[in-house]
């Protein structure tokens, strides 16, 4: 029930008219008229006057709830006995936590950033993906609004524990490395593989590492260094300024 169709039944409950209500709260009979037509709505001052003359909630007053007031709850919390009062205590409780859980989920899925990705594309976090210019789009969504190039699938889990498996690299683009040790998208065009690693440009060579130290049962790394020529067969495709895991939105 919106606001002058309350307004209007709270009147009519108690039998007084227009001019009646506009006297208590002095304003003119047109713009009680005006309320109960929804052609108008009173300033805060009336508004709580009217809430007071006819002993409701603004919220209810509003159309906002069907409780006209906090004494109505009281007095049906008070006719009831201790276990079933604690009861329904416990349900309002769980009634609210539903309801706030929901407002976080709309509020999200409303504040969703899409990011094209492409489809055929991946870095790899093993050793090497193969990599093509040739790509499709698809669409996925984070809560944070980041600027980048390119976004990318992570492959692989050799840059555990900080990216992991199937999230979305974003790339912003950069031929060089500045720091030695950052995270770098890094193509290896001879191969047609593509990776995402921590980058050491030493003298001669590319050095790939990985974050991820595992080793195998004889005590060999999992994820040895990647060593690449330092020619026009590497190719620094960015650095990798945020990963994320899609958010999925439904």
């Amino acid at each position: 029930m919106i606001f002058s169709e309350r307004l209007k039944e709270l009147r009519l409950e108690i039998g007084i008219t227009q001019q009646d209500l506009a006297n208590v709260i002095g304003v003119t009979e047109g713009a009680i008229r005006k309320y109960e037509n929804n052609s108008g709505k009173p300033r805060n001052n009336n508004l709580e006057q009217l809430a007071k003359f006819f002993n409701v909630s603004v919220s209810y007053l509003l159309g906002e709830t069907n409780i006209k007031s906090g004494s109505e709850i009281d007095e049906v919390m008070e006719k009831l006995n201790v276990p079933r009062q604690e009861e329904t205590l416990r349900f309002a409780k769980e009634k609210l936590i539903e309801q706030t859980e929901e407002n976080k989920i709309v509020h999200l899925y409303n504040s969703l950033i899409p990011y094209e990705i492409e489809e055929e594309q991946a870095l790899s976090a093993g050793r090497g993906e193969a990599y093509t210019d040739e790509v499709g789009k698809e669409v996925v969504y984070w809560d944070k609004d980041i600027k980048h190039d390119r976004a990318i699938v992570i492959r692989g889990n050799s840059m555990e524990p900080d990216y992991h498996y199937g999230q979305i690299a974003l790339i912003r683009y950069q031929s060089c490395v500045d720091i030695n040790g950052d995270i770098y998208a890094v193509d290896d065009v001879e191969r047609g593989l593509a990776y995402i690693k921590s980058v050491y440009v030493e003298d001669d060579y590319i050095r790939l590492v990985s974050l991820n130290d595992d080793i195998d049962f004889e005590g060999n790394r999992l994820f040895p260094d990647i060593l690449l020529p330092r020619d026009e067969n590497t190719r620094i495709i960015g650095k990798v300024i945020e990963a994320f895991t899609p958010i999925e939105k439904v």
